[in-house]
């Protein structure tokens, strides 16, 4: 890169492209009048947000803001080199205020930042200016900025995507799919109900700016009533899309089937008044409300009963895939290990005593198991550490929990020779009184497990305080006997003891267990009526409608 001396006595920029071509950024005679004549070809009212791409010597852009003193002027610049050299040898060293500069940002992250400086200006108009030069020689840098601000551009964002909503008795729901296995669930529900899906697909490792440009797409093509997605998938940790959603006033439902205390607490750029929460757990409305969400409810899982129902398997393979006691899960052993690994050393021996603290006695709040199992100077360093550090470590002690958890309940069950389908960390964690099978396809497998064996054995994640998982749901489904442990919102879903039978304590599986197996008449009463229970209340289409039943009441 080379500044070289015009006949006017100015400069213009020597520079290598892409191409390998050398060319100059501006008129080796006079840049300034140069500039005059391309922004006098440019359409531009003055009002609203101009991007500038390229700043060159900035004669471009001096231009613009003596022309436009009232325009915000956003300039997207590839190389802070050439920031460098414009203001030693250009014109930015003569602007005036309300100019600013995205230097040697990615692409992508270079549109998320226009859509944010977008956003919370409130939709105003956004025209685009290409200092044709620079972006003839990077088209790699500035081509997919350009493509993407002229798209949202010519959707005229502020006319497109403010809209009524909830006028209609059908709906049109836009669904954020990140192949998340409740997702295919979710839509077939909205689906039988009569409303309409809209899929917006993402992956975890895309940029907002990506992911921003599919729901403004989604938005303005298909005028959805609101966006749903489960563990607020989609949504970036800087709050550009909830600050568009806001702006437009498109609500959003979140229904979380995790524990949110690891993902929104340590995002509260998320918070947001047309964002409306529902937590499986209701033991984190609480948590939800003092974050700031206005809107938080209690929403348990479901069940696709087009999925786990009964089969009629034969003999021969109801004994090759089922088992008297059959349990599906994960060990916990390779999520546990790689959180493990993101705490400080100084924590890591805490997260072990504190999950053994609620492996043991899984009623205690995490809150509580902290201030019992670390001493005082591990409560500081805890304490001490950022949002997300902390949810890290929550996080770790969970997942550690949890197979603490497991493991000792299924030990009691070694009598029976049961049958674990799961991750191969099984292996290191149970000895040979137990069978071990590899994961089974949720879908495709896991129905058909469930219906060959007498008794379907399950053990809830600590992560879930008072909630009950998807195995309560889908082992009754499939006409299918469950012996589960007591949690404290199984007494509201089911007539325990009628519909499902749990334990209270690990010393009276055994027990439980002995007698079911021995018992056929009352096993099967037992399914057969947990079964007619899940088919009134607890499918997916009991959710979505009282979902959409709650974002009528408030958006209509």
């Amino acid at each position: 890169m080379e500044p070289i001396r015009t006949r006017q006595d100015n400069y213009s920029l020597r520079v290598t492209g892409t191409d390998g071509s050398v060319r100059n950024l501006h008129s080796g005679y006079d840049p300034v009048v140069e500039a005059a004549g391309m922004v006098d070809a440019f359409p531009f009212n003055g009002t609203g947000i101009l991007v500038i791409l390229g700043l060159g010597l900035g004669y471009h852009l001096a231009e613009l803001r003596r022309r436009y003193p009232g325009a915000d002027i956003v300039v997207i610049e590839g190389m802070q080199e050439i920031r460098d050299l414009c203001g030693k040898y250009g014109k930015r060293a003569e602007l005036t205020s309300r100019v600013r500069f995205i230097v040697g940002a990615a692409p992508v992250d270079a549109v998320a930042e226009i859509s944010k400086i977008h956003l919370k200006a409130g939709f105003p108009p956004l025209a685009v200016f290409s200092f044709a030069p620079e972006v003839a020689a990077f088209p790699e840098y500035y081509g997919p900025i350009k493509e993407a601000l002229e798209r949202t551009v010519s959707f005229r964002l502020r006319d497109r995507l403010r809209y009524p909503k909830f006028r209609a008795d059908l709906l049109t729901v836009a669904l954020f799919d990140f192949g998340y296995f409740l997702t295919e669930e979710i839509a077939r529900a909205v689906k039988a109900l009569g409303h309409s899906v809209v899929s917006v697909r993402g992956r975890k490792d895309e940029s907002c700016g990506d992911i921003l440009g599919r729901a403004i797409e989604a938005i303005s093509t298909h005028k959805p009533d609101f966006f749903l997605t489960i563990n607020h998938l989609g949504f970036d940790e800087e709050g550009v899309l909830a600050d568009m959603f806001e702006a437009i006033e498109m609500p959003a439902a979140i229904w979380y089937v995790d524990s949110p205390n690891l993902v929104v607490r340590a995002f509260p750029k998320n918070v947001s008044p047309f964002s409306s929460v529902f937590v499986w757990d209701e033991n984190y409305l609480g948590n939800m409300a003092s974050l700031g969400f206005e809107n938080v409810f209690s929403l348990p899982l479901g069940v696709d009963e087009t999925v786990f129902r009964p089969r009629n398997l034969r003999t021969a393979e109801r004994r090759m895939i089922g088992a008297d006691i059959g349990f599906v899960g994960n060990s916990m052993v390779g999520p546990a290990r790689d959180q493990l690994a993101k705490v400080p050393l100084e924590l890591r021996a805490a997260v072990e005593k504190t999950a053994q603290l609620l492996g043991a006695a899984r009623e205690t709040t995490f809150p509580e198991a902290v201030e019992a199992a670390m001493d005082r100077c591990e409560r500081a360093a805890f304490g001490a550490l950022p949002e997300q550090g902390r949810s890290g470590f929550e996080a770790a002690v969970l997942w550690r929990a949890t197979l603490l958890y497991r493991l000792s309940c299924l030990r009691t069950l070694e009598e029976f020779r049961p049958c674990i389908r799961g991750d191969g960390g099984w292996r290191g964690l149970v000895n040979g009184k137990f069978r071990l099978g590899p994961q089974l396809n949720y879908y495709k497998e896991l129905p058909s497990f469930y219906n060959a064996c007498t008794v379907n054995f399950n053990a809830t994640s600590i992560q879930m305080g008072t909630a009950v998982n998807q195995r309560v749901f889908d082992v009754p489904a499939c006409g299918a006997f469950l012996l589960t442990d007591h949690q404290e919102s199984i007494e509201g879903l089911f007539e325990v003891g009628k519909e499902v039978v749990t334990y209270k304590d690990r010393g009276e599986i055994a027990d439980l267990v002995r007698f079911y197996l021995r018992d056929d008449a009352a096993r099967e009463t037992i399914a057969g009526k947990g079964r007619e229970r899940v088919l009134a209340e607890h499918t997916y289409r009991h959710r979505i409608r009282t979902m959409t039943g709650t974002l009528r009441g408030l958006y209509k």
